[in-house]
Order: structure tokens, then sequence, then C-alpha cells
């Protein structure tokens, strides 16, 4: 693999929450790939590769040659105890009902669904997190935190968890052109984190893009999105805005 390849790999890497050591190694053929080493669990390599980040792979250590092994054995050494990588689904589901000529109320749920993608090792013991925004009809520079709901989870290896949370209600005005629109929030996007004991972040997922590019850049974004409480208003980068502001 070229050095360009591998600087290409890294960065396309770079955005992950959870930072593990990226590294070239080559197998006992001879053939390199750049790999994000996730364990090594007695003599079996936990990795993924950056054609495929989403899938953990297992090999035995032997099936990497001598320098790649030593390398593997080296990076091990400061791996913190691993967390495995979730597939994670929220379904949304939304239904509006006319209340009068413009209003509509908007009733919103979501389903969770977190699949454990290790064979081996559980997911621990955790919260997640369901933040739901809304968008104001009228000036739709702003936002403003619907509702968030909690749960618990812990997964065993390989195997599905799923969650229905309890949903929310929103009025808003229909005719967001009109001289006499009222505005309202109306459903957006949600913000899904998943937190342990202590609040690290172990996981993210949105349906906002303006919250999925923040977070790529700082992920305590998350942390203060799911800290503001109900009803917080917003401005278009995610910031509370102070009362007077709000409109």
């Amino acid at each position: 693999m070229s050095k360009i390849a591998i600087l290409l790999t890294l960065a396309l890497l770079s955005a992950r929450i959870a930072a593990s050591p990226v590294f070239e190694v080559r197998n006992t053929e001879g053939k390199s790939l750049v790999i994000e080493l996730l364990a090594l669990e007695d003599s079996d390599v936990v990795f993924s590769i950056a054609t495929d980040k989403s899938r953990e792979h297992t090999l035995p250590l032997d099936k990497f040659d001598a320098t790649s092994q030593e390398k593997i054995r080296e990076q091990a050494k400061d791996l913190k105890p691993r967390v495995p990588k979730l597939g994670i689904e929220v379904v949304v589901g939304r239904r509006r009902v006319k209340d009068g000529y413009y209003m509509v109320i908007q009733t919103v749920t979501a389903k969770v669904k977190l699949r454990n993608l290790s064979t081996k090792v559980p997911f621990p013991k955790s919260k997640g997190h369901l933040t739901y925004i809304g968008r104001n009809r009228r000036y739709p520079d702003q936002y403003q935190i619907l509702a968030k709901r909690t749960f618990n989870c812990e997964i065993p290896a390989n195997q599905l968890f799923e969650q229905e949370l309890l949903g929310v209600k929103t009025r808003y005005d229909s005719d967001n052109k009109g001289s006499g629109n009222i505005g309202g929030y109306q459903y957006d996007g949600y913000l899904l984190v998943i937190t342990d004991d202590a609040g690290n972040i172990l996981a993210t997922k949105t349906s906002d893009a303006g919250i999925s590019k923040a977070l790529e850049q700082d992920t305590s974004v998350a942390t203060k999105l799911i800290g503001y409480p109900d009803k917080t208003v917003l401005d278009k980068n995610f910031e509370k805005l102070d009362p007077r502001q709000a409109l």
C-alpha cells in the first residue's frame, strides 16, 4: 500500500469517537492492510479495516507475519478495556392530524435497535439518551429540544437489543409562508447518545447533518445537547439561546 493511500485511510478513520491504534500490518502471505486494533484476546487479534469500518474481524495472531505480530503486541499494551462496536438503527414514526385550518398536531415515536457487533465481548451496562429536536416553522434558524427519553441497556455478544420509547407531540402552523404564521416547532431530527455509568460517550447516532458535522469536530457537543432541559431553544449552531432572543 502506498504512503498516500495509508494517509487517506487514516484521515477517514480520524473522526471515530473511540480512538484506537491505526497502523499497517502484513499477513503471512505478504498482503498489507491498514487496521484499527480493537483488542488482543489471548491469541486472537480483533480489528476493523478501512474498507468496512462497521465490521469487526478476528484472526489468530499467527496469521500475521513476525514483524506485524510484534507491532500488534506492542500496540495492544496501551489498549483500554474494549467496548464493542454497535450497529445502531433508530426507526422514527410520524403522524400528523389537522387542528383547524392551518395548525397541525404531530406525534413522533421512536424505536431503538442496538446490535452488539462483537462475537465475544458483551456491551457493558450503559444508558441511552434519545433527544427529539424540532425546528421553528416561522424562524427556521431556531431549534428546540422537544423532549428527551432515556433507557438502560446491557447487550450480550452478537445480540440485538430493542427499545420502544415514549413519543412526543408538537403543534405547528403548516402555512410557513403566510403573514399570519404563528410558527411552532415541527419535528426535525433526533440525537441518540449511549453513555457508560460515568457519563463517557460510547456511541452516537443522529439524523441531523448539522449535529453530525459538529460531533466530528467536537464530541462534547453530544454531552451538551443531552444536558439541555426540554423546551430549550437553540440557534442554528445548536447553542442555547437567551429566552429574550427566542421568538
